[in-house]
């Protein structure tokens, strides 16, 4: 069809197509020229109704206007018919070859039901009607809204039938109404003012057998904004949890959380803030702020003495002003690690997460979905590595990882809140709470996942040797220099590795250096570290990466600091089946390589001699 040609809409008359805005038809496509006998009526129908006005309306107006007294109307009824000429002028029907619709079908009572309506809308009635109205609506303005007694009106509790999603609710509070919309178990509230009060419940421990997970009822999360730009280790794992109790009210700093200077590992403990802020400081990752309502909180921590308190703290809480509410019905998970750093990541979290991990999937979570601050959609979409670890273990199944949004005016709030405590297990002190038989079929998990092509165990890799008719044989070293970061580096790692290629004790050993891990995908950081008989490198976060390495793996630490990195750990090692050994600064000159040391420029920097670097691969080689 011609693009430029206007759409018009064509009306079947008989056979054929005809368009009831033209006359005429010459320039549209019809079946054939006979156009009917229907074509006249619809024509001139058509034209009637151009004023706008449908036919029988107009026909009134028409009629009204020579103001017919009742009576006539009622002899006209009768058969007695109007001798006025005009009447019955106004009153005929139009001269067309054809009678009006209506009038075929009983045109009297037409004429009937017109006589009512001019009755009806006499001016007494109109005023009638029109007073009657505006006194009904005086009334339903200054009548009180009361919830209806019959009706229950009472917030769901535990066992009440499941909401349906995108329902809207009404509950009674008092003498007035709070509103909230539900939708899929999140209840929105315009206004913080529009929500009950609340009383908080615990932290109550989420397993009988294992610590560090806690379950929280009836409280809120907000987001320590200050956190990230850190100077010493930005984190993203600090929250504030209010707590709502009315034991405080009368604590004017109820609202400030405590300093994130001391590490709190235990709700019930004494730390140094609790003087000034006159409270309870909380636990690690989880600063207690306390208040007697959504409301009350924001008004405490928009009081200038609390919130420079707050700002010299490091703990400045997003959101501050609120002016909506987010209150999760459904229990849920507080996913919560420090996203600018995968080895803490993995020893905060994940090291107090395994053995609940391992029940739940065995039998049933106890939460049906989970939150991160951390990372937006952490286990739904993110490439966080991370992330992308806790994906392919599984690590939450099916829970649904709750969005939330950017907004530094809405709190979000938890019916049901299950904490895993920041760092809890991070030393791996807790006996039994990590089994070396836990571990390894994680570990198993995250190889199949990843699809790592050296499988964990010796005796595993010495049965695929034998069949694809190959030895093991040869031995593969990755080093990583960390000079793609401004921090501690090692200056001349390549031209070292280049000179120890060289030589011919070292033939059988293949040397792969990073150049930078952020060029690499997970799942190819994963197969590097994977494919590796040993590790040195400078401490990091890349370290993380050694929950991919086969067992019996060697790592080597090189550096000026003392410091023992994570993975340094002991236990950790002995879950792993592999070996750990620090490098560090040399005590004296070292020009005879006796001593596998670094050589210190400054705090930041170092190099090693060649003697030095070819004792420490000796060593590791030996292994």
């Amino acid at each position: 069809m011609d693009s430029g040609r206007t759409n018009i809409p064509l009306r079947r008359a008989s056979s054929s197509l005809i368009s009831p805005t033209n006359t005429t038809a010459s320039n549209i496509p019809v079946e054939d020229d006979d156009y009917g006998e229907d074509f006249d009526l619809s024509i001139s129908s058509h034209k009637r109704k151009q004023s706008g006005i449908p036919l029988e309306i107009a026909e009134g107006m028409g009629r009204a206007s020579k103001e017919p007294s009742l009576d006539q109307i009622a002899d006209e009824e009768e058969g007695v018919g109007i001798q006025s000429s005009s009447m019955m002028s106004s009153l005929s029907p139009p001269s067309s070859p054809m009678p009006e619709f209506d009038e075929l079908f009983n045109g009297e009572s037409r004429r009937f039901r017109y006589a009512n309506s001019i009755k009806f809308l006499s001016t007494r009635n109109i005023l009638i009607l029109a007073l009657t109205t505006v006194l009904a609506i005086l009334m339903t303005i200054h009548t009180p809204s009361q919830p209806d007694p019959a009706v229950d009106v009472s917030p769901p509790v535990e066992g009440d039938a499941s909401t349906e999603d995108g329902e809207e609710h009404y509950e009674g509070v008092g003498g007035g109404l709070e509103f909230f919309t539900e939708v899929n178990h999140v209840r929105y509230y315009k206004s913080p003012d529009k929500m009950k009060e609340m009383e908080s419940e615990g932290p109550t421990p989420a397993d009988t057998e294992f610590g560090g997970m806690h379950v929280f009822k009836n409280v809120c999360l907000t987001n320590n904004i200050d956190a990230r730009s850190y100077e010493n280790n930005p984190t993203t794992s600090l929250r504030g949890l209010i707590y709502f109790t009315r034991d405080e009210e009368d604590n004017s700093q109820r609202c400030v959380p405590c300093s994130n200077s001391e590490d709190m590992d235990n709700w019930d403990g004494t730390y140094e803030d609790e003087g000034v802020v006159k409270h309870k400081c909380g636990m690690n990752g989880l600063h207690t702020m306390y208040a007697t309502s959504a409301g009350d909180w924001s008004n405490c921590i928009m009081e200038e003495e609390n919130n420079q308190m707050m700002k010299k703290f490091g703990q400045t809480q997003s959101p501050m002003n609120v002016t909506s509410v987010h209150f999760f019905q459904a229990p849920t998970f507080l996913l919560q690690f420090n996203a600018f750093d995968m080895e803490s990541s993995l020893f905060d979290m994940l090291m107090t997460y395994i053995p609940f991990w391992r029940k739940f999937e065995k039998n049933e979570f106890p939460f049906t979905s989970l939150i991160s601050h951390s990372v937006k959609g952490c286990v739904s979409h993110s490439r966080h590595p991370f992330c992308e670890l806790l994906h392919h273990m599984a690590a939450f199944w099916e829970v649904q990882d709750l969005p939330w949004e950017s907004d530094e005016n809405t709190l979000y709030c938890y019916k049901t809140l299950y904490y895993n405590q920041e760092g809890y297990n991070r030393n791996l002190e807790h006996d039994g709470h990590v089994t070396k038989e836990t571990f390894s079929g994680l570990r198993e998990i995250l190889f199949n996942g990843f699809g790592l092509p050296r499988r964990r165990t010796v005796e595993d890799r010495e049965e695929d040797a034998k069949i694809e008719g190959q030895d093991l044989l040869g031995t593969k070293i990755i080093l990583y220099d960390k000079k793609s970061r401004d921090e501690t580096y090692w200056t001349d790692m390549e031209a070292v590795v280049t000179q120890a290629k060289s030589l011919e004790k070292y033939q059988d050993v293949t040397f792969v250096v990073v150049t930078d891990f952020d060029d690499l995908s997970v799942a190819q950081q994963a197969r590097t570290f994977n494919e590796a008989d040993a590790v040195v490198m400078v401490h990091g976060q890349h370290m993380a990466n050694a929950i991919y390495v086969v067992d019996g793996t060697s790592f080597v630490g090189v550096g000026c600091s003392e410091t023992v990195p994570l993975i340094g750990n002991p236990r950790f090692m002995e879950l792993m089946d592999s070996s750990y050994r620090h490098v560090g600064k040399c005590q004296e000159d070292n020009d005879d390589g006796s001593e596998a040391c670094v050589v210190c420029q400054d705090d930041n920097h170092f190099t090693i001699t060649l003697p030095a670097f070819e004792k420490m691969i000796d060593d590791v080689m030996a292994k």
